[in-house]
């Protein structure tokens, strides 16, 4: 299932998701990571993995945890957001991990 507005393109390799991870932190903005079993383009709302990443400055540690809900939550979907705290909304967002097909 594809939902995100860009899904039409390939996915992210690691490197790339490694450059917008350091696109995200170089703005200030805060890292959350997101995960569910079942997307629903009518429900908004993932469950969010532990809490936002206030303070953190290294794609290292944000890598990390992105990898951390990728193994608790094999079979779902997990995205992670970066939010502006001065505009106080979403400014990026995307997927990181999708089920296999069939799974």
């Amino acid at each position: 299932m594809r939902l995100e507005t860009f899904s039409y393109l390939p996915e992210l390799d690691a490197l790339e998701v490694r450059a917008q991870v350091e696109w995200i932190l170089a703005r200030g903005m805060v890292v959350a990571i997101e995960h569910t079993e079942r997307p629903d383009p009518y429900a908004h709302y993932w469950t969010l993995w532990r809490l936002p990443l206030f303070d953190v400055r290294d794609a290292e540690t944000v890598l990390g945890a992105v990898e951390e809900c990728r193994r608790a939550h094999p079979g779902s979907y997990v995205r992670l957001n970066g939010y502006d705290p001065v505009r106080q909304g979403q400014v990026s967002s995307f997927v990181v991990q999708r089920p296999e097909e069939g799974a």
